[in-house]
């Protein structure tokens, strides 16, 4: 089918659905937050290693993927000699949002655990190269983590991390008193990997709460949502922005029903003071809804040739973001999160190509 047909198709059937669904449609031309507005990520640092493979080297390798489990030092040699790495670069889901905030202009910094070594390095020039405010912490004798992702020629990845430094953290390794220098805290789905990053998390979190600053959550992934959902829904009620995939908030909801996920998504960001500001759902190749005072903003796919989908998600994430906590309007910020996202999955690895960085500027030049 001609992709303007297709595209068209998915837009018809997604305006009957949620008229159905009773969603009312906003025009995008409405703003959130006037901004700027200044984002605290942490994460785990992790240097990601991009390499193709066809299907069967994955079957051959016979490892188990897992963006949260660890493999073992074995396995991941197993992993190294076996694929040719294309790129390498920070991959971690808070580093990855932290650097497309701040590519598009925004104020955001990021704090982590790295080892003393050349990964956390290339790791801190990364950052700095994308103008994020480098927080991280260089502990002597550890490694950085690291990941592979192995890409399908369909852009598909199975990711493999061998957990370093990055998950050492502990609650007294930052001290909450930064909140104050910042109008949101961003809470990732990653930060619950055992009982001292849970600790951590909460007390940011309530640092953060207790000095009126907002509260941003981003799921991450299925995987920690299924494993940390009980721990993410609390604060995840308490955000002033959400964003997921649908996958990923109707599992944390446990509400399967899309129609009726849909209506409870309106619900949340109706009202003078709405439970969120705005919620970022994610949905594929179907496209995106971005939802604020009571109305939803759809926003379709483009055609646009992938070569790898690796976090790509995450830089739709911290466009959309950038637009909405910075003064953009909402159909302004969908069209950042679109040009971005459509860069990011046309090459290896997550760096924005300079030709990305243009369309960027001609986005908001037009807005």
């Amino acid at each position: 089918m001609n992709g303007s047909y297709l595209f068209a198709a998915v837009a018809c059937v997604f305006a009957a659905f949620v008229q159905y669904a009773k969603c009312i449609p906003g025009s995008g031309d409405e703003k959130l937050i006037e901004g700027p507005s200044r984002v605290l990520f942490v994460g785990h640092p992790t240097m990601s290693m991009h390499a193709p493979v066809v299907p069967s080297v994955i079957e051959n390798l016979n490892i188990a993927s897992s963006g949260i489990e660890s493999v073992s030092a074995e396995d991941f040699r197993a992993i190294r000699d076996t694929v040719d790495v294309e790129a390498n670069n920070p991959g971690d889901s808070s580093s990855n949002l932290a650097r497309c905030y701040a590519a598009l202009g925004g104020q955001a910094a990021y704090f982590g655990i790295c080892g003393d070594d050349d990964l956390a390095q290339h790791f801190s020039d990364a950052l700095l190269h994308y103008g994020v405010d480098d927080l991280t912490v260089r502990v002597p004798g550890l490694s950085t983590t690291q990941m592979f992702s192995l890409v399908t020629p369909d852009a598909e990845n199975k990711t493999y991390v061998r957990v370093e430094a990055s998950h050492t953290l502990k609650p007294e390794d930052l001290n909450e008193s930064i909140v104050e220098d910042f109008d949101y805290y961003a809470v990732n789905g990653f930060m619950f990997a055992d009982e001292e990053q849970v600790k951590f998390t909460h007390k940011m979190v309530d640092a953060a709460l207790n000095r009126n600053k907002g509260l941003i959550t981003v799921l991450g992934s299925t995987e920690c949502v299924k494993k940390y959902g009980e721990l993410l829904k609390p604060i995840a009620d308490k955000s002033d922005f959400l964003a997921g995939t649908i996958e990923e908030i109707s599992e944390l909801y446990q509400v399967p029903d899309r129609k009726e996920l849909f209506r409870m998504m309106t619900q949340r960001t109706t009202g003078i003071f709405p439970q969120h500001r705005g919620v970022i759902l994610m949905m594929g190749s179907k496209g995106s809804v971005i939802f604020y005072k009571g109305m939803h903003y759809y926003v379709p796919t483009e055609a646009v040739e992938s070569v790898d989908r690796t976090s790509a998600n995450d830089f739709y994430a911290g466009a959309v973001l950038y637009g909405l906590l910075n003064g953009w309007d909402v159909r302004a910020a969908s069209q950042l999160g679109l040009t971005v996202y459509g860069d990011i999955i046309t090459h290896m690895g997550t760096l924005l190509t300079p030709r990305g960085h243009s369309k960027v500027q001609l986005v908001k030049d037009a807005a």
